[in-house]
This record gives C-alpha cells, structure tokens and sequence, in this order.
C-alpha cells in the first residue's frame, strides 16, 4: 500500500511508503499542471489529474511517470472520481460536471449544476454523486446522467461526505459550518457550529469519531460520531486541509499546507507519529 499526495504549487505527486512512511519518490509534473485533486485507477496504474490552471484533464502513467495522454475541457477544473469506466469532474467557472469516457477521454455529456461545485462524493453502491455548490447540494443519478435530487440551502456549501452507516450526508461551509443531512430526502437534520473554516470531512467508525480539517481553527477538530458533540482537537500547528484515514482506522494522514508536510497521527490517542516534507501545498491524499 501506497499513501499519494497532490502538492498544488510544486505541480507534484508525492509518494509516501504506507509501512514506513518514508517519501519513495516525487512524480514532477508539467510546468502548466496544477494538481489540487486526483483519483487513481490502481488496476491500469494511471492517475487522472484535474488541472485548474489550463482547465485540462491529464492521465499520468504511474509505471513510467508521465503524462499519456489528456482531454481539454476548459474553466477552472477542481475535483475528479472514476466510477463505472467513466470520470465526472467538476467544473466552477462553468458551474457543471463533466462526463467522461475513461479509456477513449471521449466527452460522454455535461450537466449544469448550481455556483461553484468545488468537492464531490461518490455513493458507489447506488451510483449517485453528491456535489455541494453555494447554496444547494444536487444530487446526480450517474447511470442516467441526470439529476436525482436537489435541495437549496442557506449555507455555503463546499465540502461533502456520505456515511453510509446511517445514511447521512455531512457538508462543511465557507460560512463556518458542519451541515448533516438525511441521506434520503436531503432534509438539513443537524447544524453543528463549532468550526471557522472547515474543509475535509472523514469517519473513524471503530473509534465512534467524526474528524474534519479545520483551517480558521488550525486543527483537526473531533466529533462524537453518535451525537455530534464536540470532544476535543487535534492542533496542528499549520494549515490542515486534505485528510485520509487508513483502511484499519489507526492512522489520520493530515495535509500542512503551511509546512508544506504530511503529517501522521495515531487515531488511539491522537499523537502525532510522524511529519514528512513533501511537495509545496499539499492538497488531496488518497491511501491504496
């Protein structure tokens, strides 16, 4: 297992050893990519990188480290997920998801969705994406490319999570908050104002913990997963944005965007394990 990390200024992928948690390599990109986000196909060993500078979605071959091939789609590109041999990403300057033929690149369709749809969620078993945009979160049916649901919102939508333990959806808000809805109607079921600019949202089920990146707040700040309660905060002394927890719920992968590191905390009693130098402004990590 590998631990892959999008550095957005040093137009990077870092590579972490899952064991040791040594850095293996920095794959340098081309000067014009930009990697906020990515996903990884781990079967054919590419990564499909989201560029929001050129508004360019590239393919990056990890056995030879570099760029196959790409398809230009124009505006300023923020999230990518892989489902089914199809790639959605969002778009913000065009407020919509692009659609995808993943082994041709070929444009499958486009759907309009409200402002800024900056993250997304992926529902695999029903084949629905979740995309937060400023004042609403739309639901999309992915198997007949239309939308399946959508609800207005008074908050500012940004980030968003699906738990499928008890069939919520949490939202972070540029306003401030951790929004929870029911994850059938999309009805707001719980307001939780404890943060000032939550981004990253992750679940520890084992450990009845909720964690979300707090950047006003610089810490990882945790949930009671049960009730929503406040229990206490990881300081991280930086700029935590991206979040991963490992497949066994032991391990917290935070993103420094100010220290420009990875750091690692054991979820037992929050202790930080260890902290490696990766690319400037790390951004996205993914464990596989």
């Amino acid at each position: 297992m590998k631990v892959y990390i999008s550095n957005y200024l040093s137009k990077s992928i870092s590579v972490l050893n899952y064991e040791t948690f040594n850095l293996e390599e920095d794959i340098e990109l081309e000067e014009r990519i930009y990697p906020h986000h990515f996903c990884i196909d781990k079967e054919k060993s590419l990564i499909y990188i989201p560029s929001s500078n050129d508004g360019v979605l590239y393919v990056l071959d990890l056995i030879t480290n570099k760029i196959i091939d790409n398809i230009s789609i124009g505006g300023s590109l923020s999230q990518v997920a892989l489902c089914n041999g199809e790639l959605f990403v969002s778009n913000e300057d065009s407020n919509s998801i692009y659609i995808i033929e993943q082994d041709s690149l070929n444009p499958i369709g486009i759907i309009s969705v409200d402002e800024m749809p900056h993250g997304f969620d992926f529902d695999h078993e029903d084949n629905r994406l979740y995309v937060p945009c400023i004042n609403s979160i739309v639901c999309i049916d992915t198997t007949n490319k239309c939308i399946d649901k959508k609800v207005d919102t008074e908050f500012k939508a940004w980030h968003i999570k699906i738990d499928k333990e008890k069939n919520e959806i949490y939202t972070s808000t540029l306003d401030g908050k951790l929004v929870i809805l029911d994850g059938t109607d999309m009805k707001v079921k719980k307001i939780i104002e404890e943060f000032l600019l939550p981004v990253q949202i992750c679940f520890n089920y084992s450990k009845n913990r909720v964690y979300i990146a707090d950047l006003g707040y610089k810490s990882i700040r945790i949930l009671e997963y049960e009730t929503g309660k406040y229990l206490e905060s990881i300081e991280v002394n930086g700029n935590p944005q991206g979040l991963e927890i490992s497949k066994n719920e032991e391990l917290l992968f935070v993103s420094d965007t100010q220290r420009n590191s990875i750091k690692i905390y054991s979820t037992l009693d929050n202790s930080l394990l260890k902290e490696v130098k990766v690319g400037k402004e790390p951004t996205t990590i993914l464990c596989l």
